[in-house]
This record gives C-alpha cells, structure tokens and sequence, in this order.
C-alpha cells in the first residue's frame, strides 16, 4: 500500500511538472506571436513593392510605397527609412532588418533579430 502512495505522489510531480513546461512554452509563445506577425507582414510588404515598382532605381518611390503598406498593416517596427536597396547582379535586393525585445517577466526579456528580403 505504500509503494502505490508513493508511485501516486511521483506521478502527480511528473504531471504538475509537465504542466508547468507547457505553461511557459505557451506563455512565451503568446509574446513571440505578434512578433512574427509583424515579420511575415513585412515581408508580404517587401514583396508587394519590389513587384510592383515601375522604376526600381527610384529608392524614394520604394520607401514611400512600402511606408504606405507598413502603416496600413499596423507595423510598428519597421519604416520606409530602413529600407535597403542593392542591386546583385541583374537582380534588385530589397531588405530590411530589426530587433524586438519583448519583455517575458520581471527583467527577464527575450530579444529576435529579424531579416526579410525581398528579390527582383
């Protein structure tokens, strides 16, 4: 009888165990999440513009255009300013990159570093 109360305990620290892990693996994955968004949003937005650029050796037309995608996509992170624009080759590079630091808990932070591109 007492090896089956002690089994029963041993079990309850895996489970509670488990479901701490899980608690903090979903906890940072809510804070990361809206990070990434942001990401892929800037990146749909690199794309959409190289595309549609009528002359891509005009910079100021690219920012303004992928200004106007960012702010209609509620990007925070990124601007027309940071934009960089470099031909290789016979083909044009539109590239961006950034960092977030996004607060976990108490001074505890996790910091990505972020790098779309776009190529035309």
């Amino acid at each position: 009888m007492c090896g089956a109360r002690k089994q029963s305990g041993l079990s309850l620290l895996g489970f509670l165990f488990v479901v701490a892990v899980v608690l903090v693996v979903v906890i940072v994955g809510f804070r990361v999440m809206p990070a990434y968004i942001e990401y892929f949003s800037v990146q749909r937005a690199l794309v959409e513009v190289l595309s549609q650029a009528t002359d891509l050796n005009d910079s100021t037309q690219i920012r303004r255009a992928f200004q106007r995608r960012v702010d209609s996509g509620y990007v925070e992170s990124v601007g027309g300013r940071d934009l960089e624009l470099k031909r290789v080759g016979n083909e044009f590079v539109l590239s961006v990159a950034w960092t977030r630091k996004l607060p976990l808990v108490s001074n505890v932070s996790l910091l990505i570093e972020f790098d779309a591109s776009a190529v035309r």
